[in-house]
């Protein structure tokens, strides 16, 4: 009996509890997440305006959330789902209605449950519409922003504008800035926008504009009273949106500025006035400004300007218009920094010399600068700051010197200097070869002539050692040969001419045709381009590189030409020093013995060989000779490789040297 009471007492309570929710029109929901199901009570179905035959699920729940708010409302389900949170759920957002698509604002709130693994199998909860309660709370908003404005704007006019349901208020202080004093009947918006000066409508209407963008409204304008007497107003306002994005009203203030625009007018008068008398006490000073300028602007070795505190430039003279070649038309009002390149743009060096003036005093410098035909001069400059009786830096004074001349034959000096180190490094390999290579073969043949001479009556003896003599006879001729061809290519004088790289490649091919058949060697080359230099030099080049990779070889030579057009900063093994921005790069690839690089800068030395000559042959100055007609074509020459795995030669050619195109890297 006692069971029987309690079950009809909990469903009591729950009768209670349904007309309760009823009578406060909450909706309920239940959702089982593991089965997808989703059961809605009548006034969630009322809420969503669902039809009571509609099947719910999950989807179509989310489908109806407002998309701008459906991945909040998405994420903050699957937080409350999680089994390490605290399963509760709590938000407010937009939904869409069936049918209608109407918009309205739900407060949702509800808890999740787990089974003993964790996994949520419930997820109860309630629904509220409070669209009604969003919207007193946007009006309040208003009225908020209105009382505002009113307090703000005591003493002011003031107005509201409703666009949506076209309502004009304004007060009577308003109607009274604009010359109606109290008018019997309402004035509409156009009958103030009428009284508005004609030559600031335009003014009014940009500053309308203005406001659909940012939602604020600010303007100054005359407005013209029935007796044709002139008042300044100014008018502040803020443009409200509703829920939809769209404007709904503009509240906004009026001020009469009249009086402060006459004292203005009044205070710039006394300013003229004090100006006058400035310019007349300063009239004599003003005339010895002037020589003195007269005698700057004559000058003509030295661009000398002025300055603002920001760089721009505000006199010329005839020496910056020598120098530079811009007219005084054409650069006054321009930042000083166009005189510099482009790198020292990017380094900010102007701003820095204009800064280090600025806590110094002064800034010397010197270094390339640009003029307005593009090209470029060397110049020194000075920039000293310029104080005034407070010592603020009310500007700099630049004084700049063409130094071309100077720069070039200290460069050129420096020129004959590195080219007189290069000799004498020369002489010292020439005095090496002199004294050792050279001396080699002569020994031997000296031992064996004695030799000969203690046996004249052997003559089998005597033949063995002629025969040992023309061998090292042939040597010698050999290094002779090797070393004149190396002293000519120093001595010999630069011409240039155009060299089709392709013909280069097929001519190297021709001459060694015997040797690549007996080695069965398989040269590939890409079209190559066509470039400025001696002919016979890179000819000497492609072979002396293509004969290497014969040579150095354990299996039939694989050799791969190929090109392309890069930056200086890709150039390998970059030495530091290269004079180019970019270079045109020819790669000489082999499937060689290779070498160890540490031997790298010995390889292209003078008569220094990695190998003995029994096992591969030559003087020692095939690779040397590259070096040096590479040097002479402003070149540079390097190479990659390990030992087994052959090797990459390549040669660095300036971009400007290029004549057809050439693939970029």
């Amino acid at each position: 009996m006692s069971t029987e009471k309690t079950h009809q007492r909990s469903e009591e309570s729950e009768i209670q509890l349904r007309m309760i929710i009823q009578s406060t029109h909450i909706g309920t929901w239940e959702y089982y997440p593991l089965s997808g199901e989703l059961n809605w009570s009548e006034e969630c179905r009322n809420i969503f305006a669902i039809p009571a035959h509609t099947k719910i699920d999950f989807e179509t729940f989310a489908e109806r959330v407002h998309p701008e708010d459906r991945d909040f409302v998405i994420r903050e389900i699957q937080k409350a789902m999680r089994p390490d949170g605290d399963g509760y759920y709590d938000i407010r957002y937009r939904i869409q209605r069936f049918a209608s698509d109407e918009v309205r604002w739900i407060h949702a709130r509800g808890k999740t449950f787990f089974d003993e693994s964790r996994q949520c199998d419930r997820f109860l909860g309630t629904v509220i519409d409070i669209t009604d309660l969003r919207k007193r709370e946007e009006s309040l908003k208003e009225s908020e922003l209105k009382s505002r404005l009113v307090m703000e704007a005591s003493g002011m006019g003031s107005f509201v504008n409703d666009l949506t349901h076209v309502d004009f208020r304004y007060s009577g202080r308003m109607a009274e800035i604009f010359g109606f004093g109290n008018p019997a009947s309402t004035l509409s918006p156009q009958q103030f926008v009428e009284r508005i000066h004609s030559d600031d409508l335009e003014i009014r209407n940009q500053a309308h504009e203005r406001m659909l963008e940012t939602g604020t409204l600010f303007y100054e304008a005359r407005v013209v009273w029935p007796d044709e007497s002139i008042h300044w107003m100014r008018v502040n306002g803020k443009l409200v949106f509703d829920s939809k994005g769209s404007p709904s009203r503009i509240y906004g203030t009026v001020m009469d500025i009249t009086h402060q625009k006459n004292e203005a007018r009044e205070l710039e008068k006394l300013v003229l006035e004090r100006t006058l008398s400035l310019e007349k006490r300063n009239r004599d000073l003003q005339r010895s400004e002037e020589r003195y300028q007269r005698v700057i602007a004559e000058v003509q070795d030295y661009a000398i300007i002025l300055l603002d505190p920001n760089g721009i430039i505000q006199t010329w003279n005839k020496g910056a218009e020598k120098i530079k070649r811009y007219s005084e038309a054409e650069i006054v009002g321009k930042h000083f920094s166009i005189f510099y390149l482009p790198e020292d743009q990017q380094r900010m060096l102007p701003q820095q010399l204009i800064a280090e003036a600025e806590k110094n005093g002064r800034a010397v410098h010197e270094g390339w600068r640009r003029r307005k035909d593009g090209t470029t001069f060397w110049g020194s400059i000075t920039i000293t700051a310029l104080h005034n009786p407070l010592n603020e830096i009310i500007g700099f004074s630049k004084v700049t010197r063409d130094l071309t001349d100077k720069k070039k034959a200290e460069d050129q000096l420096l020129e004959y200097t590195r080219q007189l180190e290069s000799q004498n490094k020369e002489l010292e390999q020439f005095a090496y070869v002199a004294s050792h290579d050279l001396q080699e073969p002569l020994r031997k043949i000296q031992t064996f002539a004695s030799i000969m001479q203690k046996n004249a009556d052997n003559k089998t003896l005597v033949a063995q050692y002629l025969q040992k003599i023309e061998i090292a006879s042939a040597r010698l001729s050999q290094l002779v040969k090797s070393l004149l061809d190396y002293s000519r290519l120093s001595a010999a004088t630069t011409y240039e001419e155009p060299v089709d790289l392709n013909v280069t490649v097929a001519g190297v091919k021709i001459d060694f045709e015997l040797l690549l058949e007996e080695t069965q060697t398989q040269i590939s080359s890409t079209t190559l381009p066509t470039i400025k230099g001696h002919p016979i030099q890179l000819s000497q080049l492609f072979a002396n590189l293509i004969g290497n990779a014969i040579k150095f070889r354990r299996e039939a030579p694989k050799i791969s030409i190929s090109s392309r057009r890069i930056s200086k900063e890709e150039v390998k093994n970059n030495p530091g020093d290269l004079k180019h921005n970019h270079y045109l790069e020819i790669s000489f690839d082999d499937n060689g013995i290779g070498f160890d690089e540490k031997y790298l800068t010995k390889i292209f030395t003078i008569f220094q060989r990695l190998h003995p000559r029994h096992e591969f042959e030559g003087a020692g100055i095939g690779l040397a000779l590259c070096k040096k007609i590479m040097i002479r074509h402003d070149g540079y020459l390097t190479g990659e490789s390990s030992p087994g795995a052959g090797s990459t030669f390549y040669a660095y050619f300036p971009a400007e040297a290029l004549l057809g195109e050439a693939p970029k890297s």
